[in-house]
C-alpha cells in the first residue's frame, strides 16, 4: 500500500465519483479505477459498490476511510513539523545557565522564544561553568548563558552584557547613605563570596580585589547561591558584591552602593559548539543578540 492509494481513497470516499475525484486528482479515470482496485485486492474488502448511475461506500470503506483520514491528517501534521524544524521553528532548545542570568537575559530570552517561536520546548538546566561546557561538548546542552573564566577549545562565544559590580549593604549600615562607598568604609567586615564552584570566574575577580584592598582570607565567606549571600548579608554577617542587575531583586533592607574602588566588570556571554548547524541553535543566538541590543540601549 501507497500513501496514493489513501488520497486515490479518501477522494472518491468524499466524493462518491470517480469522475469527479479523477478531475480533483488530476488523474484518468481508469487509472484510478485501478489504483482504487489493487487497493481493495491489498486489504482483501470491498470499498465502494459501484452501478452505472452511482457509487456506494461499503461498511467497510466507512471504517477504512476514518483510518485514512487520520493517517493523513497526521502526515500532514508530520510534514509540517519537519519543515518546521528544518527552518528551526520548532524542537527542542536545551538551555544551560548561571544564576545572574535570571535577572536580566534570561527571562528576556524566554519571553522572545514563547513569543517567536511557539512551537518550540525550551528545557533549562541551571549549572556551574564546567557544567555548561561539558554539556555543550557532550551535545547534552545546546547554548549557554554564563561567565568565563577562561577560552575553551571548540566552544564558541559571544559577549551579551557587560555590567559593573555593585556593594551590598544590609540598610542601617554605616556606609548605607553614602553613594561611593570606599576601603576604609568596609573595614573590618566580613565578605561573602561566591562559590568557587558555581561561579569560578566572579569568584576570582572579587578575591583578586579583596586582595588589592588587603583583605585577609579568614574574613571571606562563602555562599553557594546569590540569595543566600543577600538574606547573609540582611542578617549582617557580612557584605557582599552583586552584578548591577541584581537591583530588582534585592530586599529593602539590602542597600546596592557604588563602589569607590576598582572592581569588576563582570561580562556574560553566550556559549555554544563550534560548528554546530542547528538551525534552531541559531535562531536562539539571533533573539540573544537583539537581548544583548536592548540591554546596551537600557545602559544594563
Amino acid at each position: 500500500m501507497e500513501l496514493r492509494h489513501l488520497r486515490y481513497f479518501v477522494a472518491v470516499a468524499e466524493t462518491l465519483s470517480f469522475r469527479q475525484a479523477s478531475k480533483q486528482l488530476r488523474v484518468s479515470q481508469p487509472s484510478l479505477s485501478v489504483q482504487i482496485k489493487q487497493l481493495e485486492d491489498e486489504l482483501g474488502v470491498l470499498l465502494f459498490r459501484r452501478s452505472r448511475r452511482r457509487v456506494e461506500i461499503t461498511r467497510a470503506g466507512e471504517v477504512f476511510l476514518s483510518a485514512a483520514r487520520d493517517i493523513s491528517l497526521r502526515l500532514k501534521q508530520a510534514s509540517a513539523a519537519a519543515l518546521h524544524a528544518e527552518s528551526g521553528e520548532a524542537g527542542t532548545i536545551r538551555l544551560g545557565f548561571i544564576p545572574t542570568a535570571t535577572f536580566h537575559i534570561l527571562p528576556r530570552l524566554l519571553e522572545k522564544i514563547r513569543s517567536t517561536l511557539p512551537l518550540v520546548k525550551v528545557e533549562l538546566r541551571e549549572g556551574a561553568e564546567d557544567v555548561q561546557i561539558t554539556g555543550l561538548r557532550a551535545g547534552s546542552l545546546d547554548v549557554c548563558i554564563g561567565h568565563l573564566s577562561r577560552t575553551y577549545n571548540q566552544i564558541e562565544n559571544m559577549l551579551l552584557v557587560r555590567e559593573s559590580l555593585v556593594v551590598a549593604l544590609p540598610k542601617g549600615h554605616r556606609a548605607a547613605r553614602k553613594r561611593f562607598v570606599g576601603v576604609k568604609d568596609l573595614e573590618d567586615e566580613r565578605f561573602i563570596l561566591p562559590s568557587k564552584e558555581l561561579l569560578p570566574g566572579l569568584h576570582q575577580m572579587i578575591a583578586t580585589a579583596l586582595l588589592k584592598m588587603h583583605i585577609p582570607p579568614d574574613r571571606h565567606q562563602m555562599a553557594e547561591h546569590f540569595q543566600t549571600g543577600v538574606n547573609l548579608t540582611r542578617a549582617r554577617v557580612g557584605i557582599m558584591f552583586l552584578p548591577s542587575s541584581a537591583k530588582g531583586f534585592v530586599p529593602d533592607s539590602v542597600v546596592l552602593r557604588t563602589p569607590g574602588f576598582s572592581i569588576g566588570p563582570l561580562e556574560t556571554f553566550a556559549l555554544w559548539s563550534r560548528g554546530n548547524l542547528d538551525p534552531l541553535v541559531h535562531r536562539v543566538l539571533g533573539l540573544l543578540k537583539e537581548v544583548r541590543r536592548e540591554l546596551r540601549e537600557e545602559g544594563s
